[in-house]
């Protein structure tokens, strides 16, 4: 084991995820990175996975399993964060896997220019095949550059593609425990807030898969739509108390996103309540119908006191791209 080397704490929140749990377990003990420990937090799932995680505890002692009553995905990271001793963290969740040399290649980007937080690419993995998801945040690697474009989404909030140095976090609780969604996002935030140095290294490690459907990313409950819209109301909240130079204007793309599961979900109520300061400037903002890229004009058309109409549009060509794909 490289026992002069930092040790980095990967920390996997594990639900239901009995049909992916080993190849994400084994794809961690395989680093070429040995001085890790992998910190399994089994949050009450109810299938086979807590007896998988401690199967693997009695493996190799560089596994740690903590077993608590199902809280959510919010409170398993808390959990695992609270029980990591490593310079450096990283998350992992239990239905993706990584590359053997994504520590290695991380750490060693973290130790050359001294950073704080390192960003790399991933691979989206789904039925239809492998995208490559480039993460470059520019030229601009400043924390307030990086945790903007955050906000506009033109960066992954999660967690799993950045390794943080585990001094940058002290202090940060990780989010209210009654988030589902955005959770990242904003325990990013909190993070990026300090004016951490940031490092990008243009390589993809994480392997994400999107297809699992017992992924809340790919459910929209009440409890999940309740959920994005208290993440966003605590980023714009926790942002205007403590960024500077921040203006409501930044907080349009995150507000879309939900506003567009509102659309597409047929919860038309909340279109119409939600972000009354948004309408004029999103209506406007509207683009024209495009076939591949529809969600910003049919948001705009249900603005404007269309919503069925939107939905049936955007149904239809979701539909139609599906079937031509």
């Amino acid at each position: 084991m490289q026992s002069n080397k930092s040790l980095v704490s990967i920390i996997v929140p594990v639900y239901k995820a009995e049909k992916h749990i080993r190849q994400c377990v084994n794809s961690l003990l395989a680093q070429t990175y040995t001085n890790i420990e992998v910190i399994l937090v089994d949050d009450g799932s109810p299938d086979n996975c807590g007896a998988i995680c401690d199967e693997y505890a009695a493996k190799d002692t560089r596994v740690k399993v903590i077993h608590q009553q199902n809280g959510g995905v919010s409170a398993a990271r808390q959990t695992g964060i609270m029980h990591a001793t490593g310079e450096y963290s990283i998350h992992a969740d239990p239905d993706d896997w990584v590359e053997a040399n994504m520590i290695e290649e991380l750490v060693a980007k973290a130790k050359k220019e001294n950073a704080d937080m390192v960003i790399c690419d991933f691979y989206r993995e789904s039925k239809s095949g492998r995208a490559y998801g480039s993460q470059h945040p520019g030229d601009d690697l400043s924390a307030n550059a990086v945790l903007r474009k955050i906000l506009s989404q033109t960066l992954h909030g999660s967690r799993w593609n950045k390794l943080v140095k585990r001094s940058s976090m002290e202090g940060i609780g990780f989010t209210p425990d009654d988030l589902c969604i955005l959770e990242d996002e904003l325990y990013n935030i909190r993070i990026l807030a300090r004016n951490i140095k940031v490092a990008y290294l243009p390589k993809a490690f994480y392997h994400y898969r999107e297809d699992n459907e017992n992924s809340l990313c790919n459910t929209i409950s009440d409890k999940s739509f309740l959920s994005k819209v208290k993440a966003v109301n605590e980023i714009e909240s926790f942002c205007l108390g403590h960024v500077a130079g921040i203006l409501p204007n930044d907080f349009i793309p995150i507000k879309k996103n939900v506003l567009f599961d509102a659309l597409r979900t047929k919860r038309y109520e909340a279109l119409r309540k939600l972000y009354p300061e948004l309408k004029e400037a999103m209506i406007k903002g509207g683009t024209p119908y495009r076939f591949m890229a529809p969600v910003s004009s049919c948001i705009s058309l249900a603005l404007r006191g269309y919503p069925a109409l939107a939905y049936t549009l955007y149904d239809w060509n979701m539909r139609l791209i599906n079937y031509l794909q």
